[in-house]
């Protein structure tokens, strides 16, 4: 029922990717700005949750049954702008919710579990060419919410699909985010 409902959210927020539209459809969230273009069929949005004015990223993917959120966090948002005096980015560090999430998939021992909502933590090696992000063909992640080091693979070919939209969205999320006039904290 969950995956069903998640599901939905994600169809809607396709379909209609507005404020007003999340009001007409008593969606929990309004959506402040996406990183879709016509035709596509990827798209990472900015969420506040109308409950408690948390912002959030959601993300979403064709062919992918899931949809991730990312808490948002200035340094998570940022995370391609910043380059060190050695020209090396830092790895993108964070973790992705996946409510609806039944158990005996690849990656079940990843993060941790609360109820059906699978926390998966991250950690994202990329470079920026062009503007544009490009992640490396690995992507990390280890037992519990807050590991010390990222020893093990995202095997789940849905899990490294969002996560990959995730990062390579953001840059153009950051366009409509400017676009739109809205300042982020």
């Amino acid at each position: 029922m969950t995956k069903k409902i998640i599901l939905l959210l994600a169809l809607i927020l396709l379909t209609f990717s507005s404020a007003e539209a999340a009001e007409e459809n008593d969606l929990p969230f309004d959506t402040l700005a996406t990183s879709y273009v016509e035709g596509g069929n990827e798209m990472l949005a900015l969420v506040k949750v109308k409950s408690d004015g948390k912002l959030s990223f959601m993300v979403m993917a064709q062919g992918v049954q899931a949809v991730g959120l990312v808490p948002y966090s200035r340094n998570v948002y940022d995370f391609y702008l910043n380059k060190s005096a050695d020209g090396i980015y830092s790895p993108l560090i964070s973790f992705m919710v996946l409510p609806g999430q039944k158990r005996g998939e690849l990656d079940d021992n990843l993060g941790e579990w609360r109820g059906e909502a699978h926390l998966l933590p991250f950690y994202i090696l990329f470079d920026v060419q062009d503007g544009q992000v490009v992640c490396e063909d690995r992507l990390f992640s280890a037992s519990g919410l807050n590991p010390s080091h990222y020893h093990d693979d995202v095997k789940n070919p849905n899990h490294i699909r969002l996560l990959k939209v995730f990062a390579t969205h953001m840059p153009r999320l950051h366009k409509d985010i400017e676009s739109k006039g809205i300042t982020l904290p």
